[in-house]
């Protein structure tokens, strides 16, 4: 079909009541596939070819209206052909069409009035809608004569004589009269417009109870929208003021599509656009009462929506009335749909009832619609019966959308009430916790002047009450021993609005000092910034951080520095010297036959024995010498001289001391030696570990020419026996590496605090020697560790065990842990990281049953390269140990940045947690660390059930050492359980 043509059949149609009934009959015309409404014409009258007598309607039988549009004839002509001449045309036919009538044309419609009965019958017909263009009625009596003609034009406002519905003509018919009846519609809406004869009292008295329905209504709607609009201005509800324009704007659409806007304006030509304005503010307003009644709401749905208004004013200004028609019935069906979907997809934001209420407010007025379109495909007019279903509907539906509003404010003024009630109560409970818990809470202005402070604050500072508190503390620098970190405090809260955990030295009312912590969040409150902050003794912690700090540079039984930090302060020594170019000299002095002291009177003696040779040897050491122990029965101190006299003097002063000094236990009397070996400082030394090497090795010459000596180093000397052993140990390593003469042992370990039936144990390695002894490591991994051997035996180990375990389907399958031991020289060589992961593969070792162990020293040392190997092999399921763990005391200060699994507590400390006192505080100091960073811990040298017993108590998570099992042979691998089975 030629849209052009079609398009313009719809230019005249107007009428607000037909726009949704006629998309629908048009849709069906379209999906027929009708023609041209021309061609359609000219077909019709090539087929009607003979003439058809006129219908004649019997005036007596009207008891109150009759559609006429079943009964009078059609004839589409020429505009400009007369009454005269149409009177004669034949080939009238009575097929009305949806369609509109052609630009030069005109539709001719007639009809006969006969009136059989005695009296006077005064009828009323009326034709077309209030938007029709131009009507002209003719009545001829029986001779042909025109006895009346009237004519309705919106164009010529005096020519409108047939009121506002459209045109109406009265006509009398006397008794045996017969009456022609020809109206001529010139307009560019449908063919298949409303004519209707109507008794003429019938026809009063429906005009004026329409009247009454509009008036009603138009009242109501003013009510409603006067009511919202002046509750909106009280309660400023946006939905209120969107709902007066929404029911004012629908009043507005109704009168103007009947007729009565246009007419009071003087503007019935307008009538089509003002109906089409009207009405696009009513959509505009329910757009923004369901933004506001269903808030939040996507903004892609308002936008959607906006768009959707734009074609129909778009269209009102920029296009004919066609395409006007089009857009507004487009967007009526769409915004319809869209309204009662959003209401299910959006029916969670509010609560049920004002859903349904809502919901069926547009169903109603969806129901006016289906209404509109039930009329037009009837024919009737605005005056059927059924012509009061509409306003009742429309009514209706305006009003439950009010009342949805209403039921919506309710239910969120309901919803405020119950969240005030929720906050009061939460008040409640936050005020109960701020009175009665243990930590101390405060409140303060940005400036730092107190407002609140709880109870257990103001006992923490030593007043009774909170408000004692605040009468003698009136800014948070009272708080502080030193208010310049009060100051400190504040300026990192207004720079980063949050501090954590900051500690400071605090004052009491009494003017003692103690240890907090504390931490605080500036927030703004209404108009005003203040900060909240909790605060809370750390005095003991602080205390035990001290102690530990002492520890971690410091002997415990001597009180002497430890070995590591003796190292850091030669290293430190070594680097001031080359500096200044002072002279230093290391004297390394060990213990001579100490062992015997042990053996004869025990471990504590020994240790009672060392404590006083340490304060005797303390005795000649100078302000600026360092004295430490370096091990069980070795010392280490370095002294700063100017010629070779001094270091003489000092070698003398400690032979002297050590000569005189004789320790008496229970009845036996000791005199000891040392033997000491001498190093001094050169400026091409490297590093704190040279020299002291050099001192050792020094020492290791004065022991083997006698005892009670002093020898001095010097590179004439060599290094003698020291380097020699250690030659002999790399040569037997790379002899034991090409002739495969390692052998691996494990150890079992078990958990103490659960039962568990899979195997736990570590992989162990020994050297054997030609003569068939097996060597353990503490012989020959030094010497391949400063060799860089280690690394190869590491991959030996893995090498054989993985090629064991992967031949051993059971063991795996009971296998809950290995631990295998990785040097340092391992953590940094990329080559053994390649190695390893393509072991796991070769052998389809599962990653989660190894842990690897790495040494605590060998961790700090290396902490990078360990860092960096540790998350590597964690990503694909390994776990990791820290062996050694607290021998230095040092480790507390390195754990947290290593993310290991396990920690292996020395077995110094393990020993003698029975009898030690010491033992057993450190042993419990490295559980409840190890707990709190979620390690676990695994106790060593676990050699007697008493001392697992407390372990268990401790909480200590397992134990190793030879009263769980001693190491095995792993080609004799037994597990634990039927290790257990076995001994019973």
């Amino acid at each position: 079909m030629d849209l052009k043509v079609w398009f313009s059949h719809f230019v005249s149609l107007n009428n607000f009541r037909v726009f949704v009934c006629l998309a629908f009959i048009q849709f069906v015309a379209l999906c027929v596939g009708s023609q041209n409404v021309v061609a359609q014409d000219a077909v019709a009258s090539d087929l009607l070819t003979d003439t058809k007598p006129i219908s004649i309607v019997e005036a007596s039988d009207i008891s109150r209206s009759l559609n006429l549009q079943v009964i009078a004839d059609l004839h589409y002509t020429s505009q400009g052909l007369l009454l005269s001449d149409v009177a004669q045309l034949t080939k009238w036919h009575r097929d009305y069409s949806v369609y509109p009538i052609p630009d030069d044309k005109v539709l001719w419609l007639r009809f006969q009035i006969q009136n059989s009965s005695n009296l006077n019958e005064s009828l009323m017909l009326i034709a077309g809608n209030t938007f029709i263009d131009r009507v002209d009625g003719f009545l001829l009596d029986e001779q042909g004569r025109i006895i009346q003609s009237i004519q309705r034009n919106h164009m010529n406002r005096s020519a409108n004589a047939s009121g506002l519905h459209g045109f109406k003509m009265a006509i009398t018919v006397r008794p045996d009269q017969l009456l022609s009846v020809y109206l001529r519609v010139d307009d560019d809406g449908p063919a298949m417009l409303p004519v209707e004869l109507w008794q003429e009292k019938s026809f009063q008295q429906q005009s004026s109870i329409r009247l009454i329905l509009l008036g009603a209504l138009s009242g109501g709607l003013s009510l409603l929208a006067t009511y919202f609009l002046i509750t909106y201005m009280l309660r400023n509800a946006p939905a209120r003021f969107w709902f007066s324009i929404f029911a004012v704007a629908s009043m507005t659409t109704l009168l103007s599509a009947e007729g009565m806007l246009p007419s009071l304006f003087n503007l019935p030509a307008f009538a089509a656009e003002i109906t089409a304005f009207s009405l696009t503010i009513s959509l505009f307003a329910a757009i923004k009462i369901g933004r506001d009644i269903f808030a939040p709401v996507s903004p892609l749905w308002l936008r959607a929506h906006y768009i959707l208004l734009i074609v129909p004013v778009v269209t009102l200004f920029l296009y004919n009335d066609f395409w006007q028609l089009i857009s507004i019935l487009g967007v009526i069906a769409t915004f319809l749909c869209s309204k009662l979907f959003a209401t299910l997809i959006y029916r969670s934001k509010i609560d049920l009832r004002s859903t349904v209420i809502y919901f069926c407010g547009w169903l109603a007025l969806a129901a006016v619609a289906a209404l509109e379109v039930l009329s037009f495909t009837q024919g009737a007019s605005h005056l059927s019966y059924s012509a009061a279903l509409p306003f009742a509907f429309t009514c209706f539906g305006i009003m439950l959308i009010g009342v949805a509003i209403i039921s919506r404010e309710h239910s969120y003024t309901h919803r405020i009430e119950a969240n005030q009630l929720s906050t009061i109560d939460d008040l409640g409970k936050y005020k109960n916790l701020f009175e009665n818990t243990a930590e101390g809470l405060y409140s303060a202005t940005d400036k730092g002047v107190l407002l609140q402070v709880n109870p257990a604050l103001a006992f923490l500072f030593g007043f009774s009450s909170p408000e004692e508190c605040l009468k003698s503390f009136t800014n948070i620098h009272d708080f502080f021993a030193d208010p310049i970190e009060a100051d400190m405090l504040l300026g990192e809260l207004s720079s980063h609005q949050t501090v954590l955990g900051k500690e400071f030295r605090g004052k009491r009312l009494n003017g003692g000092e103690f240890w907090f912590s504390i931490s605080s969040q500036l927030s703004k409150t209404t108009s005003e910034a203040k900060h909240f902050g909790s605060l809370f003794d750390i005095t003991e912690r602080r205390i035990n951080q001290v102690n530990m700090q002492y520890l971690n540079t410091h002997d415990q039984l001597t009180g002497l520095h430890n070995r590591r930090h003796f190292l850091q302060l030669l290293e430190e020594r070594i680097t001031q010297t080359n500096v200044d170019d002072n002279n230093c000299a290391l004297f390394y002095i060990d213990v001579d036959q100490f062992k015997l002291i042990n053996d004869t009177c025990g471990h504590t003696a020994g240790d009672v024995f060392i404590k006083e040779l340490a304060h005797v040897l303390f005795e000649i050491v100078q302000p600026n010498d360092i004295f430490a122990r370096l091990s069980a029965d070795e010392f280490g101190l370095l002294i700063h001289y100017d010629d070779e006299k001094d270091i003489e003097l000092t070698t003398q002063r400690i032979l002297t001391q050590v000569r005189s000094f004789s320790f008496k236990w229970d009845r036996h009397l000791f005199t000891q030696s040392v033997s000491i070996g001498i190093a001094k400082h050169e400026s091409n030394v490297i590093s704190a570990e040279e020299l002291l090497s050099f001192a050792d090795t020094a020492c290791i010459v004065a022991k083997e020419n006698g005892r009670d000596k002093v020898h001095v180093f010097s590179k004439d000397m060599g290094t003698n026996n020291s380097y020699e052993r250690e030659l002999y140990w790399v040569g037997e390593v790379n002899r034991a590496l090409n002739e495969d003469s390692f052998e691996l042992y494990y150890q079992h370990y078990r958990p103490l605090n659960k039962a568990d039936d899979a195997d736990y144990y570590e992989i162990l390695v020994r050297l054997k020697m030609q003569d068939g002894e097996l060597m353990l490591p503490e012989f020959f991994m030094p010497a391949a560790e400063r060799y860089n051997l280690s690394n190869k035996i590491d991959k030996w180990v893995v090498e054989n065990y993985f090629s064991w375990l992967s031949s051993q389907s059971e063991v795996i399958d009971s296998l809950g842990k290995c631990n295998i031991n990785i040097t340092g020289p391992s953590l940094s060589d990329e080559d053994f990281q390649f190695f390893l992961l393509n072991a796991f593969e070769k052998y389809h070792i599962p990653y989660e049953k190894i842990c690897f162990e790495i040494t605590e020293t060998m961790a700090i040392i290396k902490m990078n390269d360990a860092i960096a190997f540790i998350k590597q092999f964690k990503k694909l399921g390994c776990t990791f140990a820290l062996d050694d763990f607290g021998s230095g005391f040092s480790s507390y200060g390195y754990l947290k940045n290593l993310p290991v699994d396990f920690v292996k507590i020395d077995g110094n400390f393990v020993r003698d947690i029975l009898t030690d006192p010491i033992d057993l505080a450190m042993v419990t100091s490295i559980k409840d660390v190890a707990e709190a960073m979620s390690i676990k811990t695994v106790a060593e040298f676990v050699e007697s059930e008493d001392i697992m017993v407390q372990l268990g108590k401790m909480g200590v998570d397992y134990a190793q050492g030879y009263c769980v099992a001693k190491p095995d042979p792993l080609s004799a691998f037994v597990s634990y359980n039927e290790r257990v089975l076995r001994s019973e």
